[in-house]
């Protein structure tokens, strides 16, 4: 054969050979283009601002007994129930203006929509409004069970202060959208705290939440673009015996100030003083106990995050994306869990757990990020087949600090590849991979040292030699 058409030959094999390389080695990287998850504004359009209260007329009622409202308008109210209710039952929008009202309802809810178009119920400034249910009652709707509960869409907002106790079951339900534009909640609830069906939708607020349940949550699942929370801003103080967040579907932070602690939090203590009012026999052990929980999607794009779990501290079934935030998060099983993609962008964030981080792919493109952990630091497991177990690492600063024992301080099932960011690790086993490790940048530190290599943790706890052209893996602990 010609001489020219073989070097011909073996310069395409070539190419061919580098091409096919670099499309294997960066097809986990290519795989998270495949993922977008956003979360359009909500629907909720005939909010407070967009109704001509002007133009419907206005009740000013002093309260003593039960009261039914059958017709659209501003009811400016005051005074007590001692026992009995509000009833709302029109085709129109209604607002209820609460300057002082102390409502206690022995065998209903205390506010209770049949029907309307919209209701917005608005504590007036420097009030303190009380609404309280009985602890057993019977209706002929078996699904009405909260203090405040509407058929239809509800928005509360205000500069004054709503507080509630639910004794039967949950505080505040929508079975359709639930917005709270404004205002300080305190909640205190045998079951669930906020509840919307539909959705949930936090514009501001003070709210702070006691629940032997879930603390805010949203059920709908049923309807693809249903069953979400959306929160803007706000402050939240929970303390819940189950999630403290629980979405359907997606849970989509923009701001606010959080603190949350679920079940036993993280320490597994004696139940405290706390808790002394709470039957626990209602929560037993295999509960849910996780700060923030969605089924689909975890969008954090801002806010102050404390968490002490009694479970995964943030945990999607899906994914779960974090910017420019603040989280400290103690907790007694993982720190942040999503089953197939993780994506850190930036932000401070610190990590007390029995795993740091698990998902099948873990992708850290920049941020603070410091780890305390008791089996793995970051973990790419095998939980969804959307993904090859994978983590990358292209900018931040990583601390992670690993107990004795069998842990890893970065563990993968599949690749691992760090291609920027400063690593310091300090662990009998830095490293555990079971497909290839890549350094092409960034720097890494083990135990005090500066270091090249990506060392790979053997099966019984020995080490072999790692690095970017290392291909002699023999095996690796699974997880």
């Amino acid at each position: 054969m010609n001489k020219k058409i073989i070097i011909l030959i073996l310069i395409l094999l070539s190419i061919l050979s580098i091409t096919t390389y670099f499309l294997y080695s960066n097809q986990n990287k290519k795989e998270t283009n495949k993922y977008t998850y956003t979360i359009s504004e909500t629907t909720l359009t005939n909010e407070d601002d967009d109704i001509d209260w002007s133009s419907y007329k206005t009740y000013n009622i002093t309260l003593t007994e039960s009261l039914s409202i059958t017709t659209g308008g501003v009811y400016n109210l005051e005074g007590t129930i001692t026992d009995g209710n509000i009833t709302i039952n029109t085709n129109d929008n209604v607002k209820l203006v609460l300057n002082n009202v102390s409502i206690t309802s022995s065998n209903s809810p205390a506010i209770i929509v049949e029907n309307a178009k919209n209701v917005v119920i608005e504590t007036a400034s420097n009030t303190k409004n009380y609404l309280e249910d009985g602890k057993t009652y019977t209706t002929t709707d078996e699904d009405i069970d909260g203090v405040i509960y509407s058929k239809d869409d509800l928005f509360l907002q205000g500069s004054g202060t709503l507080e509630i106790k639910a004794n039967h079951g949950d505080a505040i339900v929508s079975k359709d959208d639930l917005k709270i534009n404004s205002g300080t909640y305190i909640i205190d609830s045998t079951d669930d705290g906020i509840r919307g069906t539909d959705s949930v939708y936090i514009k501001n607020g003070n709210i702070t939440i006691t629940s032997n349940g879930d603390a805010i949550k949203s059920t709908n699942d049923t309807e693809t673009d249903k069953g979400y929370i959306y929160i803007e801003n706000g402050t939240f103080t929970i303390k819940s015996a189950k999630d403290g967040l629980q979405a359907i579907s997606k849970i989509e932070i923009s701001s606010g100030t959080f603190d949350i602690t679920t079940g036993d939090g993280y320490s597994k203590t004696s139940k405290t003083n706390d808790w002394n009012n709470y039957d626990w026999n209602n929560n037993p052990d295999n509960e849910s106990a996780k700060a923030l929980k969605a089924d689909t999607s975890i969008i954090i794009n801002g806010g102050t995050f404390t968490i002490n779990a009694e479970e995964d501290g943030i945990h999607s079934n899906d994914y779960i994306s974090i910017d420019n935030a603040t989280i400290n998060i103690k907790a007694t099983d993982d720190g942040i869990h999503a089953d197939s993609l993780v994506e850190i962008n930036s932000g401070t964030l610190k990590i007390s757990a029995s795993e740091g981080i698990e998902a099948t792919y873990i992708k850290i493109n920049g941020s603070t990020i410091n780890i305390d952990a008791t089996d793995d630091g970051i973990n790419a497991a095998n939980k969804s087949t959307k993904y090859t177990a994978t983590v990358e690492i292209n900018d931040g600063n990583l601390t992670i600090n690993m107990g004795s024992g069998d842990t890893d301080g970065i563990d993968s099932n599949g690749n691992l590849y760090i291609n920027g960011g400063t690593i310091n690790i300090t662990a009998n086993s830095p490293f555990d991979y079971d497909g290839e490790a890549k350094k092409e940048g960034g720097t890494i530190i083990v135990n005090g040292e500066e270091t090249n290599t990506i060392t790979n943790q053997m099966m019984g706890g020995g080490m072999m030699p790692g690095g970017p052209n290392d291909n002699n893996r023999q095996g690796g602990r699974q997880r």
